[in-house]
């Protein structure tokens, strides 16, 4: 990965540009190299070898950027906590049960925690630092960061990175998305999440500017910014769905092409999530094309849609033939060469289960192929098993409910989080819920007349209460937790606060 460094130096007068507080701090590659190597020189004298391990907490910033190229300079494997994961454990188990030479925080992490161990120290502030001398990682030689799962189901986990698939998937985007050097990415979501990073090092391989933000800045830094390539999750573009759809109530023409995002977007991608159809189909009319992808961060990208091949509901066609395999109950199996990833750190019952013979990866999707184009029709984790022992997939529910323009949100809950089977159903503000539920209803009563008694939907839950990271019922990565959900439905319930039930 240190190539990747190198490249710095090719294109000095690219930018990284941060928006934070609604001013853009500008920065060229040159400035990052310095900075880059500086921090590099730093983490030696502190004590840090290659192969050990350096934890990066915080929230987005060209300081978290410096930090992570500074790891890969030295050699070191970087181990990238999400502010929400570390915040569980205490400094000294993160220390411990990552065995940490060195922990890095921004300054908001650090002034609350307060640590102790002169081990840890906020970025860039590497003076007084002593690194804690742990012999070289366990991990693959190959292994470059630890970079954590979505945790959709369960705890995170710690996924070993390999140098030698990362570049591979950074060459293979540049050949199938053929990047250009006027081009520039907007990374909001938090780097701590593997695509982000993988999305700032494509821009560095390939030389053309990275715009930096976080997800409370999304609309304001993108005006800014103006950025040409937009990747995220569903959530950003249906949020962009519903602001216009309420800006434009009057019956008048809608146009995105100019103002979404900035008005300069070439390329918008999402995956991460299930996308509704309808969204993308109304993008598409309203001149903003948004072109669904398939992707974990074990496989990196496995398939996508592009302008020049491309099917709303679908998330396209494979990126290379021969990577993929239906098993008999409809789970996708995953087989890059080189691999992406090697592992989970310290979790060898969930690498039995995922990581399989002859290098497939068990994705615990289900999907199904109609030509060259692949669709993803659930989760095996989200199987509901009814009290009748019926199993139920509930995202074919969720998505009918979710093609109402005033839904933000539905999940249908059971088995182990809920007694009957339930749709809860979270709307956009300005819905009313008793009319909201009449539609719903209807949809439901359509769904249940296609299944068994057994697998029906008995009750229906509408909220206003949002779906956020701010109160756990997303991820950081913004998929919807069910168990933080029947969580929140359980403790409404008992205190009787917010909810309608239908």
């Amino acid at each position: 990965m240190r190539e990747l460094i190198d490249r710095l130096k090719s294109c000095p007068d690219r930018e990284i540009n941060c928006f934070s507080a609604g001013l853009v701090n500008r920065r060229t590659f040159a400035d990052l190299y310095n900075d880059v190597m500086a921090m590099a020189s730093a983490l030696r004298v502190a004590g840090v070898s290659e192969r050990q391990h350096i934890g990066i907490c915080g929230q987005n910033s060209y300081e978290w950027v410096v930090s992570d190229l500074a790891a890969i300079e030295i050699g070191a494997v970087s181990v990238a906590f999400a502010p929400e994961h570390a915040a569980q454990l205490s400094t000294d188990d993160l220390v411990a049960q990552f065995d940490l030479s060195l922990l890095l925080l921004s300054a908001d992490e650090y002034n609350r925690r307060l640590p102790e161990t002169s081990a840890v120290t906020t970025f860039g502030d590497l003076d007084k630092v002593t690194a804690v001398p742990i012999g070289p990682s366990s991990v693959p030689l190959d292994t470059f960061s630890l970079a954590f799962s979505s945790g959709t189901s369960g705890t995170p986990k710690a996924i070993m990175m390999s140098t030698a698939g990362t570049i591979d998937a950074i060459e293979e985007c540049h050949r199938q998305l053929s990047f250009r050097a006027s081009d520039s990415i907007f990374v909001v979501l938090p780097l701590s999440a593997f695509p982000q990073r993988l999305m700032v090092y494509i821009a560095i391989w390939c030389g053309f500017d990275i715009h930096l933000a976080s997800i409370p800045d999304l609309f304001a830094a993108s005006r800014a910014l103006r950025p040409t390539i937009v990747v995220g999750p569903p959530a950003f573009f249906e949020a962009l769905v519903m602001r216009y759809r309420d800006e434009h109530r009057d019956g008048a023409t809608i146009t995105l092409g100019p103002e979404a995002f900035g008005g300069n977007v070439r390329l918008a991608l999402t995956g991460a999530a299930p996308a509704r159809k309808e969204s993308i189909e109304f993008l598409n009319e309203v001149g903003f094309p948004l072109y669904e992808f398939y992707g974990l961060t074990e496989t990196s990208a496995i398939s996508w849609n592009t302008p020049a091949a491309h099917r709303p509901g679908s998330v396209g066609r494979l990126l290379r033939p021969g990577i993929v395999k239906l098993e008999s109950d409809g789970e996708i199996l995953v087989r890059m060469v080189p691999p992406r990833s090697h592992g989970y750190y310290g979790e060898p019952s969930a690498n039995a289960s995922t990581y399989l013979a002859d290098g497939w990866i068990a994705t615990g999707d289900i999907g199904r192929f109609d030509g060259d184009y692949l669709y993803i029709t659930g989760r095996k984790k989200s199987v509901i098993i009814t009290r009748a022992g019926y199993k139920l997939q509930p995202e074919p529910i969720e998505q009918a409910l979710c093609a109402e323009t005033s839904v933000a949100h539905a999940v249908v809950l059971g088995g182990e989080h809920a007694p009957v089977v339930t749709a809860v159903v979270s709307v956009h503000p300005n819905g009313v819920c008793e009319q909201i539920s009449e539609r719903l209803n209807q949809i439901l009563d359509e769904r249940n007349g296609e299944l068994p008694p057994p697998a029906r939907v008995v009750r229906l839950v509408v909220t206003r209460q949002p779906f956020t990271t701010q109160n756990g019922l997303l991820t950081r990565t913004l998929k919807v937790d069910r168990g933080a959900v029947a969580a929140m439905l359980a403790n409404q319930e008992s205190t009787g606060s917010e909810l309608n039930g239908g």
